[in-house]
């Protein structure tokens, strides 16, 4: 039965879990975005080589459960010296994985500038590099904003999956208050509105950014 004095009385532990997945959430999502973008800058001017790893590398990872990653990170990888603690490997995961569909996004966005814009940087004299950093960069990372906020609102969900690590993140302690108070849908229903108070900003931002690059 739902209880919404479950709710109240454990609020700070909640939020303590809320915590956790925000300070997650951020971390991971500067370093898949500086990733993605190296990433995806790469697969477009990385020459064949460069290009076909980096390719490699997305459709793998797109192709790969993120839970999948955060079990081989945590549980796997100090089978072979690589140990890490709970939140840098939960954050090394997950940056792993959003990094693969940044890349997609940064790659889209600079392919949907017109190519007039890049030919007339270099009849200006610049070298692809500098095209690249004075043209083709700034108009990108504004078309850019939009899906990595969306981007950022899905990120925020899916940390709940370093739960399966016995991380304490909101849906972690929800379920310890669950098995504490021998009440499962109080918590969980709690865990969910704060879900809801994260990523609805999060979403109307996005909306509001997307009418603007419009």
């Amino acid at each position: 039965m739902f209880k919404w004095s479950i709710i109240f009385e454990n609020l700070p532990f909640l939020l303590a879990g809320a915590w956790t997945t925000f300070s997650l959430t951020v971390v991971s999502m500067i370093f898949a975005t500086v990733a993605g973008l190296l990433v995806g800058l790469m697969n477009m001017f990385g020459g064949k080589v460069i290009g076909a790893i980096t390719r490699v590398y997305i459709e793998a990872v797109r192709g790969t459960p993120a839970l999948l990653l955060i079990l081989i990170v945590y549980y796997a990888l100090p089978r072979i010296g690589f140990n890490l603690p709970q939140f840098p490997a939960a954050a090394v995961s997950l940056a792993v994985c959003y990094a693969a569909y940044i890349a997609e996004v940064f790659r889209s966005a600079v392919e949907s500038i017109p190519k007039g814009q890049s030919e007339a940087a270099f009849s200006l004299g610049m070298s692809q590099a500098q095209a690249l950093r004075h043209v083709i960069l700034p108009q990108t990372f504004r078309r850019v904003l939009p899906p990595l906020a969306n981007e950022f609102a899905a990120l925020i969900k899916d940390t709940s999956l370093v739960a399966f690590i016995a991380m304490h993140d909101l849906l972690f302690n929800a379920k310890i208050i669950g098995a504490r108070t021998f009440n499962i849908m109080s918590p969980y229903i709690g865990a969910a509105l704060i879900y809801l108070i994260m990523t609805t900003p999060v979403m109307q931002w996005s909306r509001n950014l997307e009418k603007k690059v419009e």
